[in-house]
């Protein structure tokens, strides 16, 4: 729990963004109020991997911290402008089937693939 009396609207969104940051690491209340300290300068902001959070004054790299993620994205990051979160991409899935017959199926076409189909139906109707 951050351990200052919030009192402006600055003050509160530098809290919101902690907490925020907080449901990707397992902080500690020490850590959790760094954060908050440490992004009252406008000037610094904090980054977090799946591995370590990192505290960059400008390009400079101030202080890091090894923190395994517990909830899984790409990145996260608190800058003056605000929380962000990157999410780690999951590509669409495509199956394919083959049997010793030689015969195949596979599923996922893309939309070039459905294009090409509905234009033959189209043509054909």
């Amino acid at each position: 729990m951050i351990n200052k009396e919030i009192t402006t609207y600055k003050e509160l969104l530098r809290a919101k963004n902690a907490y925020s940051f907080a449901k990707y690491y397992d902080l500690d209340n020490g850590l959790l109020n760094f954060i908050y300290d440490f992004t009252a300068d406008p000037n610094n902001r904090v980054v977090g991997n799946d591995t370590s959070i990192m505290f960059y004054t400008g390009t400079k790299l101030v202080k890091s911290v090894s923190k395994p993620m517990i909830t899984k994205a790409k990145s996260v990051s608190i800058t003056d402008d605000g929380f962000y979160v990157v999410p780690v991409y999951t590509p669409s899935s495509y199956s394919s089937y083959s049997s010793s017959s030689g015969s195949s199926y596979s599923s996922g076409g893309g939309s070039s693939n459905n294009n090409n189909n509905n234009n033959n139906n189209n043509n054909n109707g």
